[in-house]
């Protein structure tokens, strides 16, 4: 007796740790059911932790994870089982959901090659077929929208370029014609106005020169003037000598 009590006491523990997987399991079930997708995949991970070996969640815990809206652990799983799967069936029904989760990821490109694996493994699936089409029109669009943006991009950069070097000629040209970026004003004859009636000086040299030149000629007219005064003079002064001389010279 105290021999089969001592056997209970010994599988007690893994009774009660079956019986919890076996719980977690039944939870998780249930949750998918009810379309409560997050604690489904709360409590499958948690079944498959605990359960025996050789006991496979992998599948409802993929599908519970793609229908929570994350796409990255069920493109994980799906890549994991997908080379884990024995027949040929089983593995393009897994490259089938890994190309719906990269769908979803708008990872375009992956879901082509995913559905393309699943129609080699099964070449009648109508569904994996037109998910392919599809994938296939979704990339062509996006590489065409990339294209053109990129073809956008490099206009409006030609465009700024553009006008940067239309700035740039524009101050080179303020830059040579003077500070304030404005031509000098022409004359009828063509040269600056500030130098037109110009030779050899300005007008005001010109007259300052005019002024002594009339000056000295005033001068020597009076000089003349003078001159002409003093030999007046001399000739008067002569005659009167001469008068004087012949009165007291004259004969009593």
């Amino acid at each position: 007796m105290k021999h089969y009590l001592l056997i209970f006491v010994l599988l007690l523990p893994a009774i009660s740790f079956s019986q919890e997987w076996r719980d977690s399991l039944t939870v998780a079930r249930e949750a998918y059911k009810a379309k409560n997708y997050g604690n489904a995949l709360k409590y499958y991970k948690s079944a498959q932790r605990n359960a025996p070996e050789g006991i496979d969640l992998s599948e409802e815990i993929a599908q519970s994870a793609y229908r929570d809206h994350q796409y990255d652990v069920a493109e994980e799983i799906y890549k994991q089982t997908s080379s884990t799967k024995k027949t040929a069936q089983d593995k393009a029904r897994d490259y089938h959901n890994l190309g719906n989760s990269q769908m979803r990821k708008k990872d375009y490109q992956g879901a082509v090659e995913s559905y393309k694996e699943s129609l080699r493994k099964n070449p009648n699936d109508a569904e994996t077929r037109y998910n392919l089409s599809e994938a296939m029109r979704q990339l062509q669009t996006t590489k065409g929208s990339s294209k053109a943006n990129q073809q956008q991009q490099k206009d409006k950069n030609q465009d700024q370029q553009n006008q940067q070097d239309q700035q740039d000629q524009k101050n080179q040209q303020n830059q040579q014609n003077g500070k304030d970026g404005k031509e000098p004003q022409q004359g009828q004859n063509g040269k600056p106005k500030n130098q037109q009636g110009q030779k050899g000086g300005n007008s005001k040299d010109n007259q300052s020169g005019g002024a002594k030149l009339k000056d000295k000629a005033v001068e020597k007219k009076l000089d003349e003037l003078m001159k002409q005064e003093a030999e007046t003079k001399r000739k008067l002064s002569g005659r009167d000598s001469d008068s004087e001389s012949n009165k007291s010279g004259k004969d009593w």
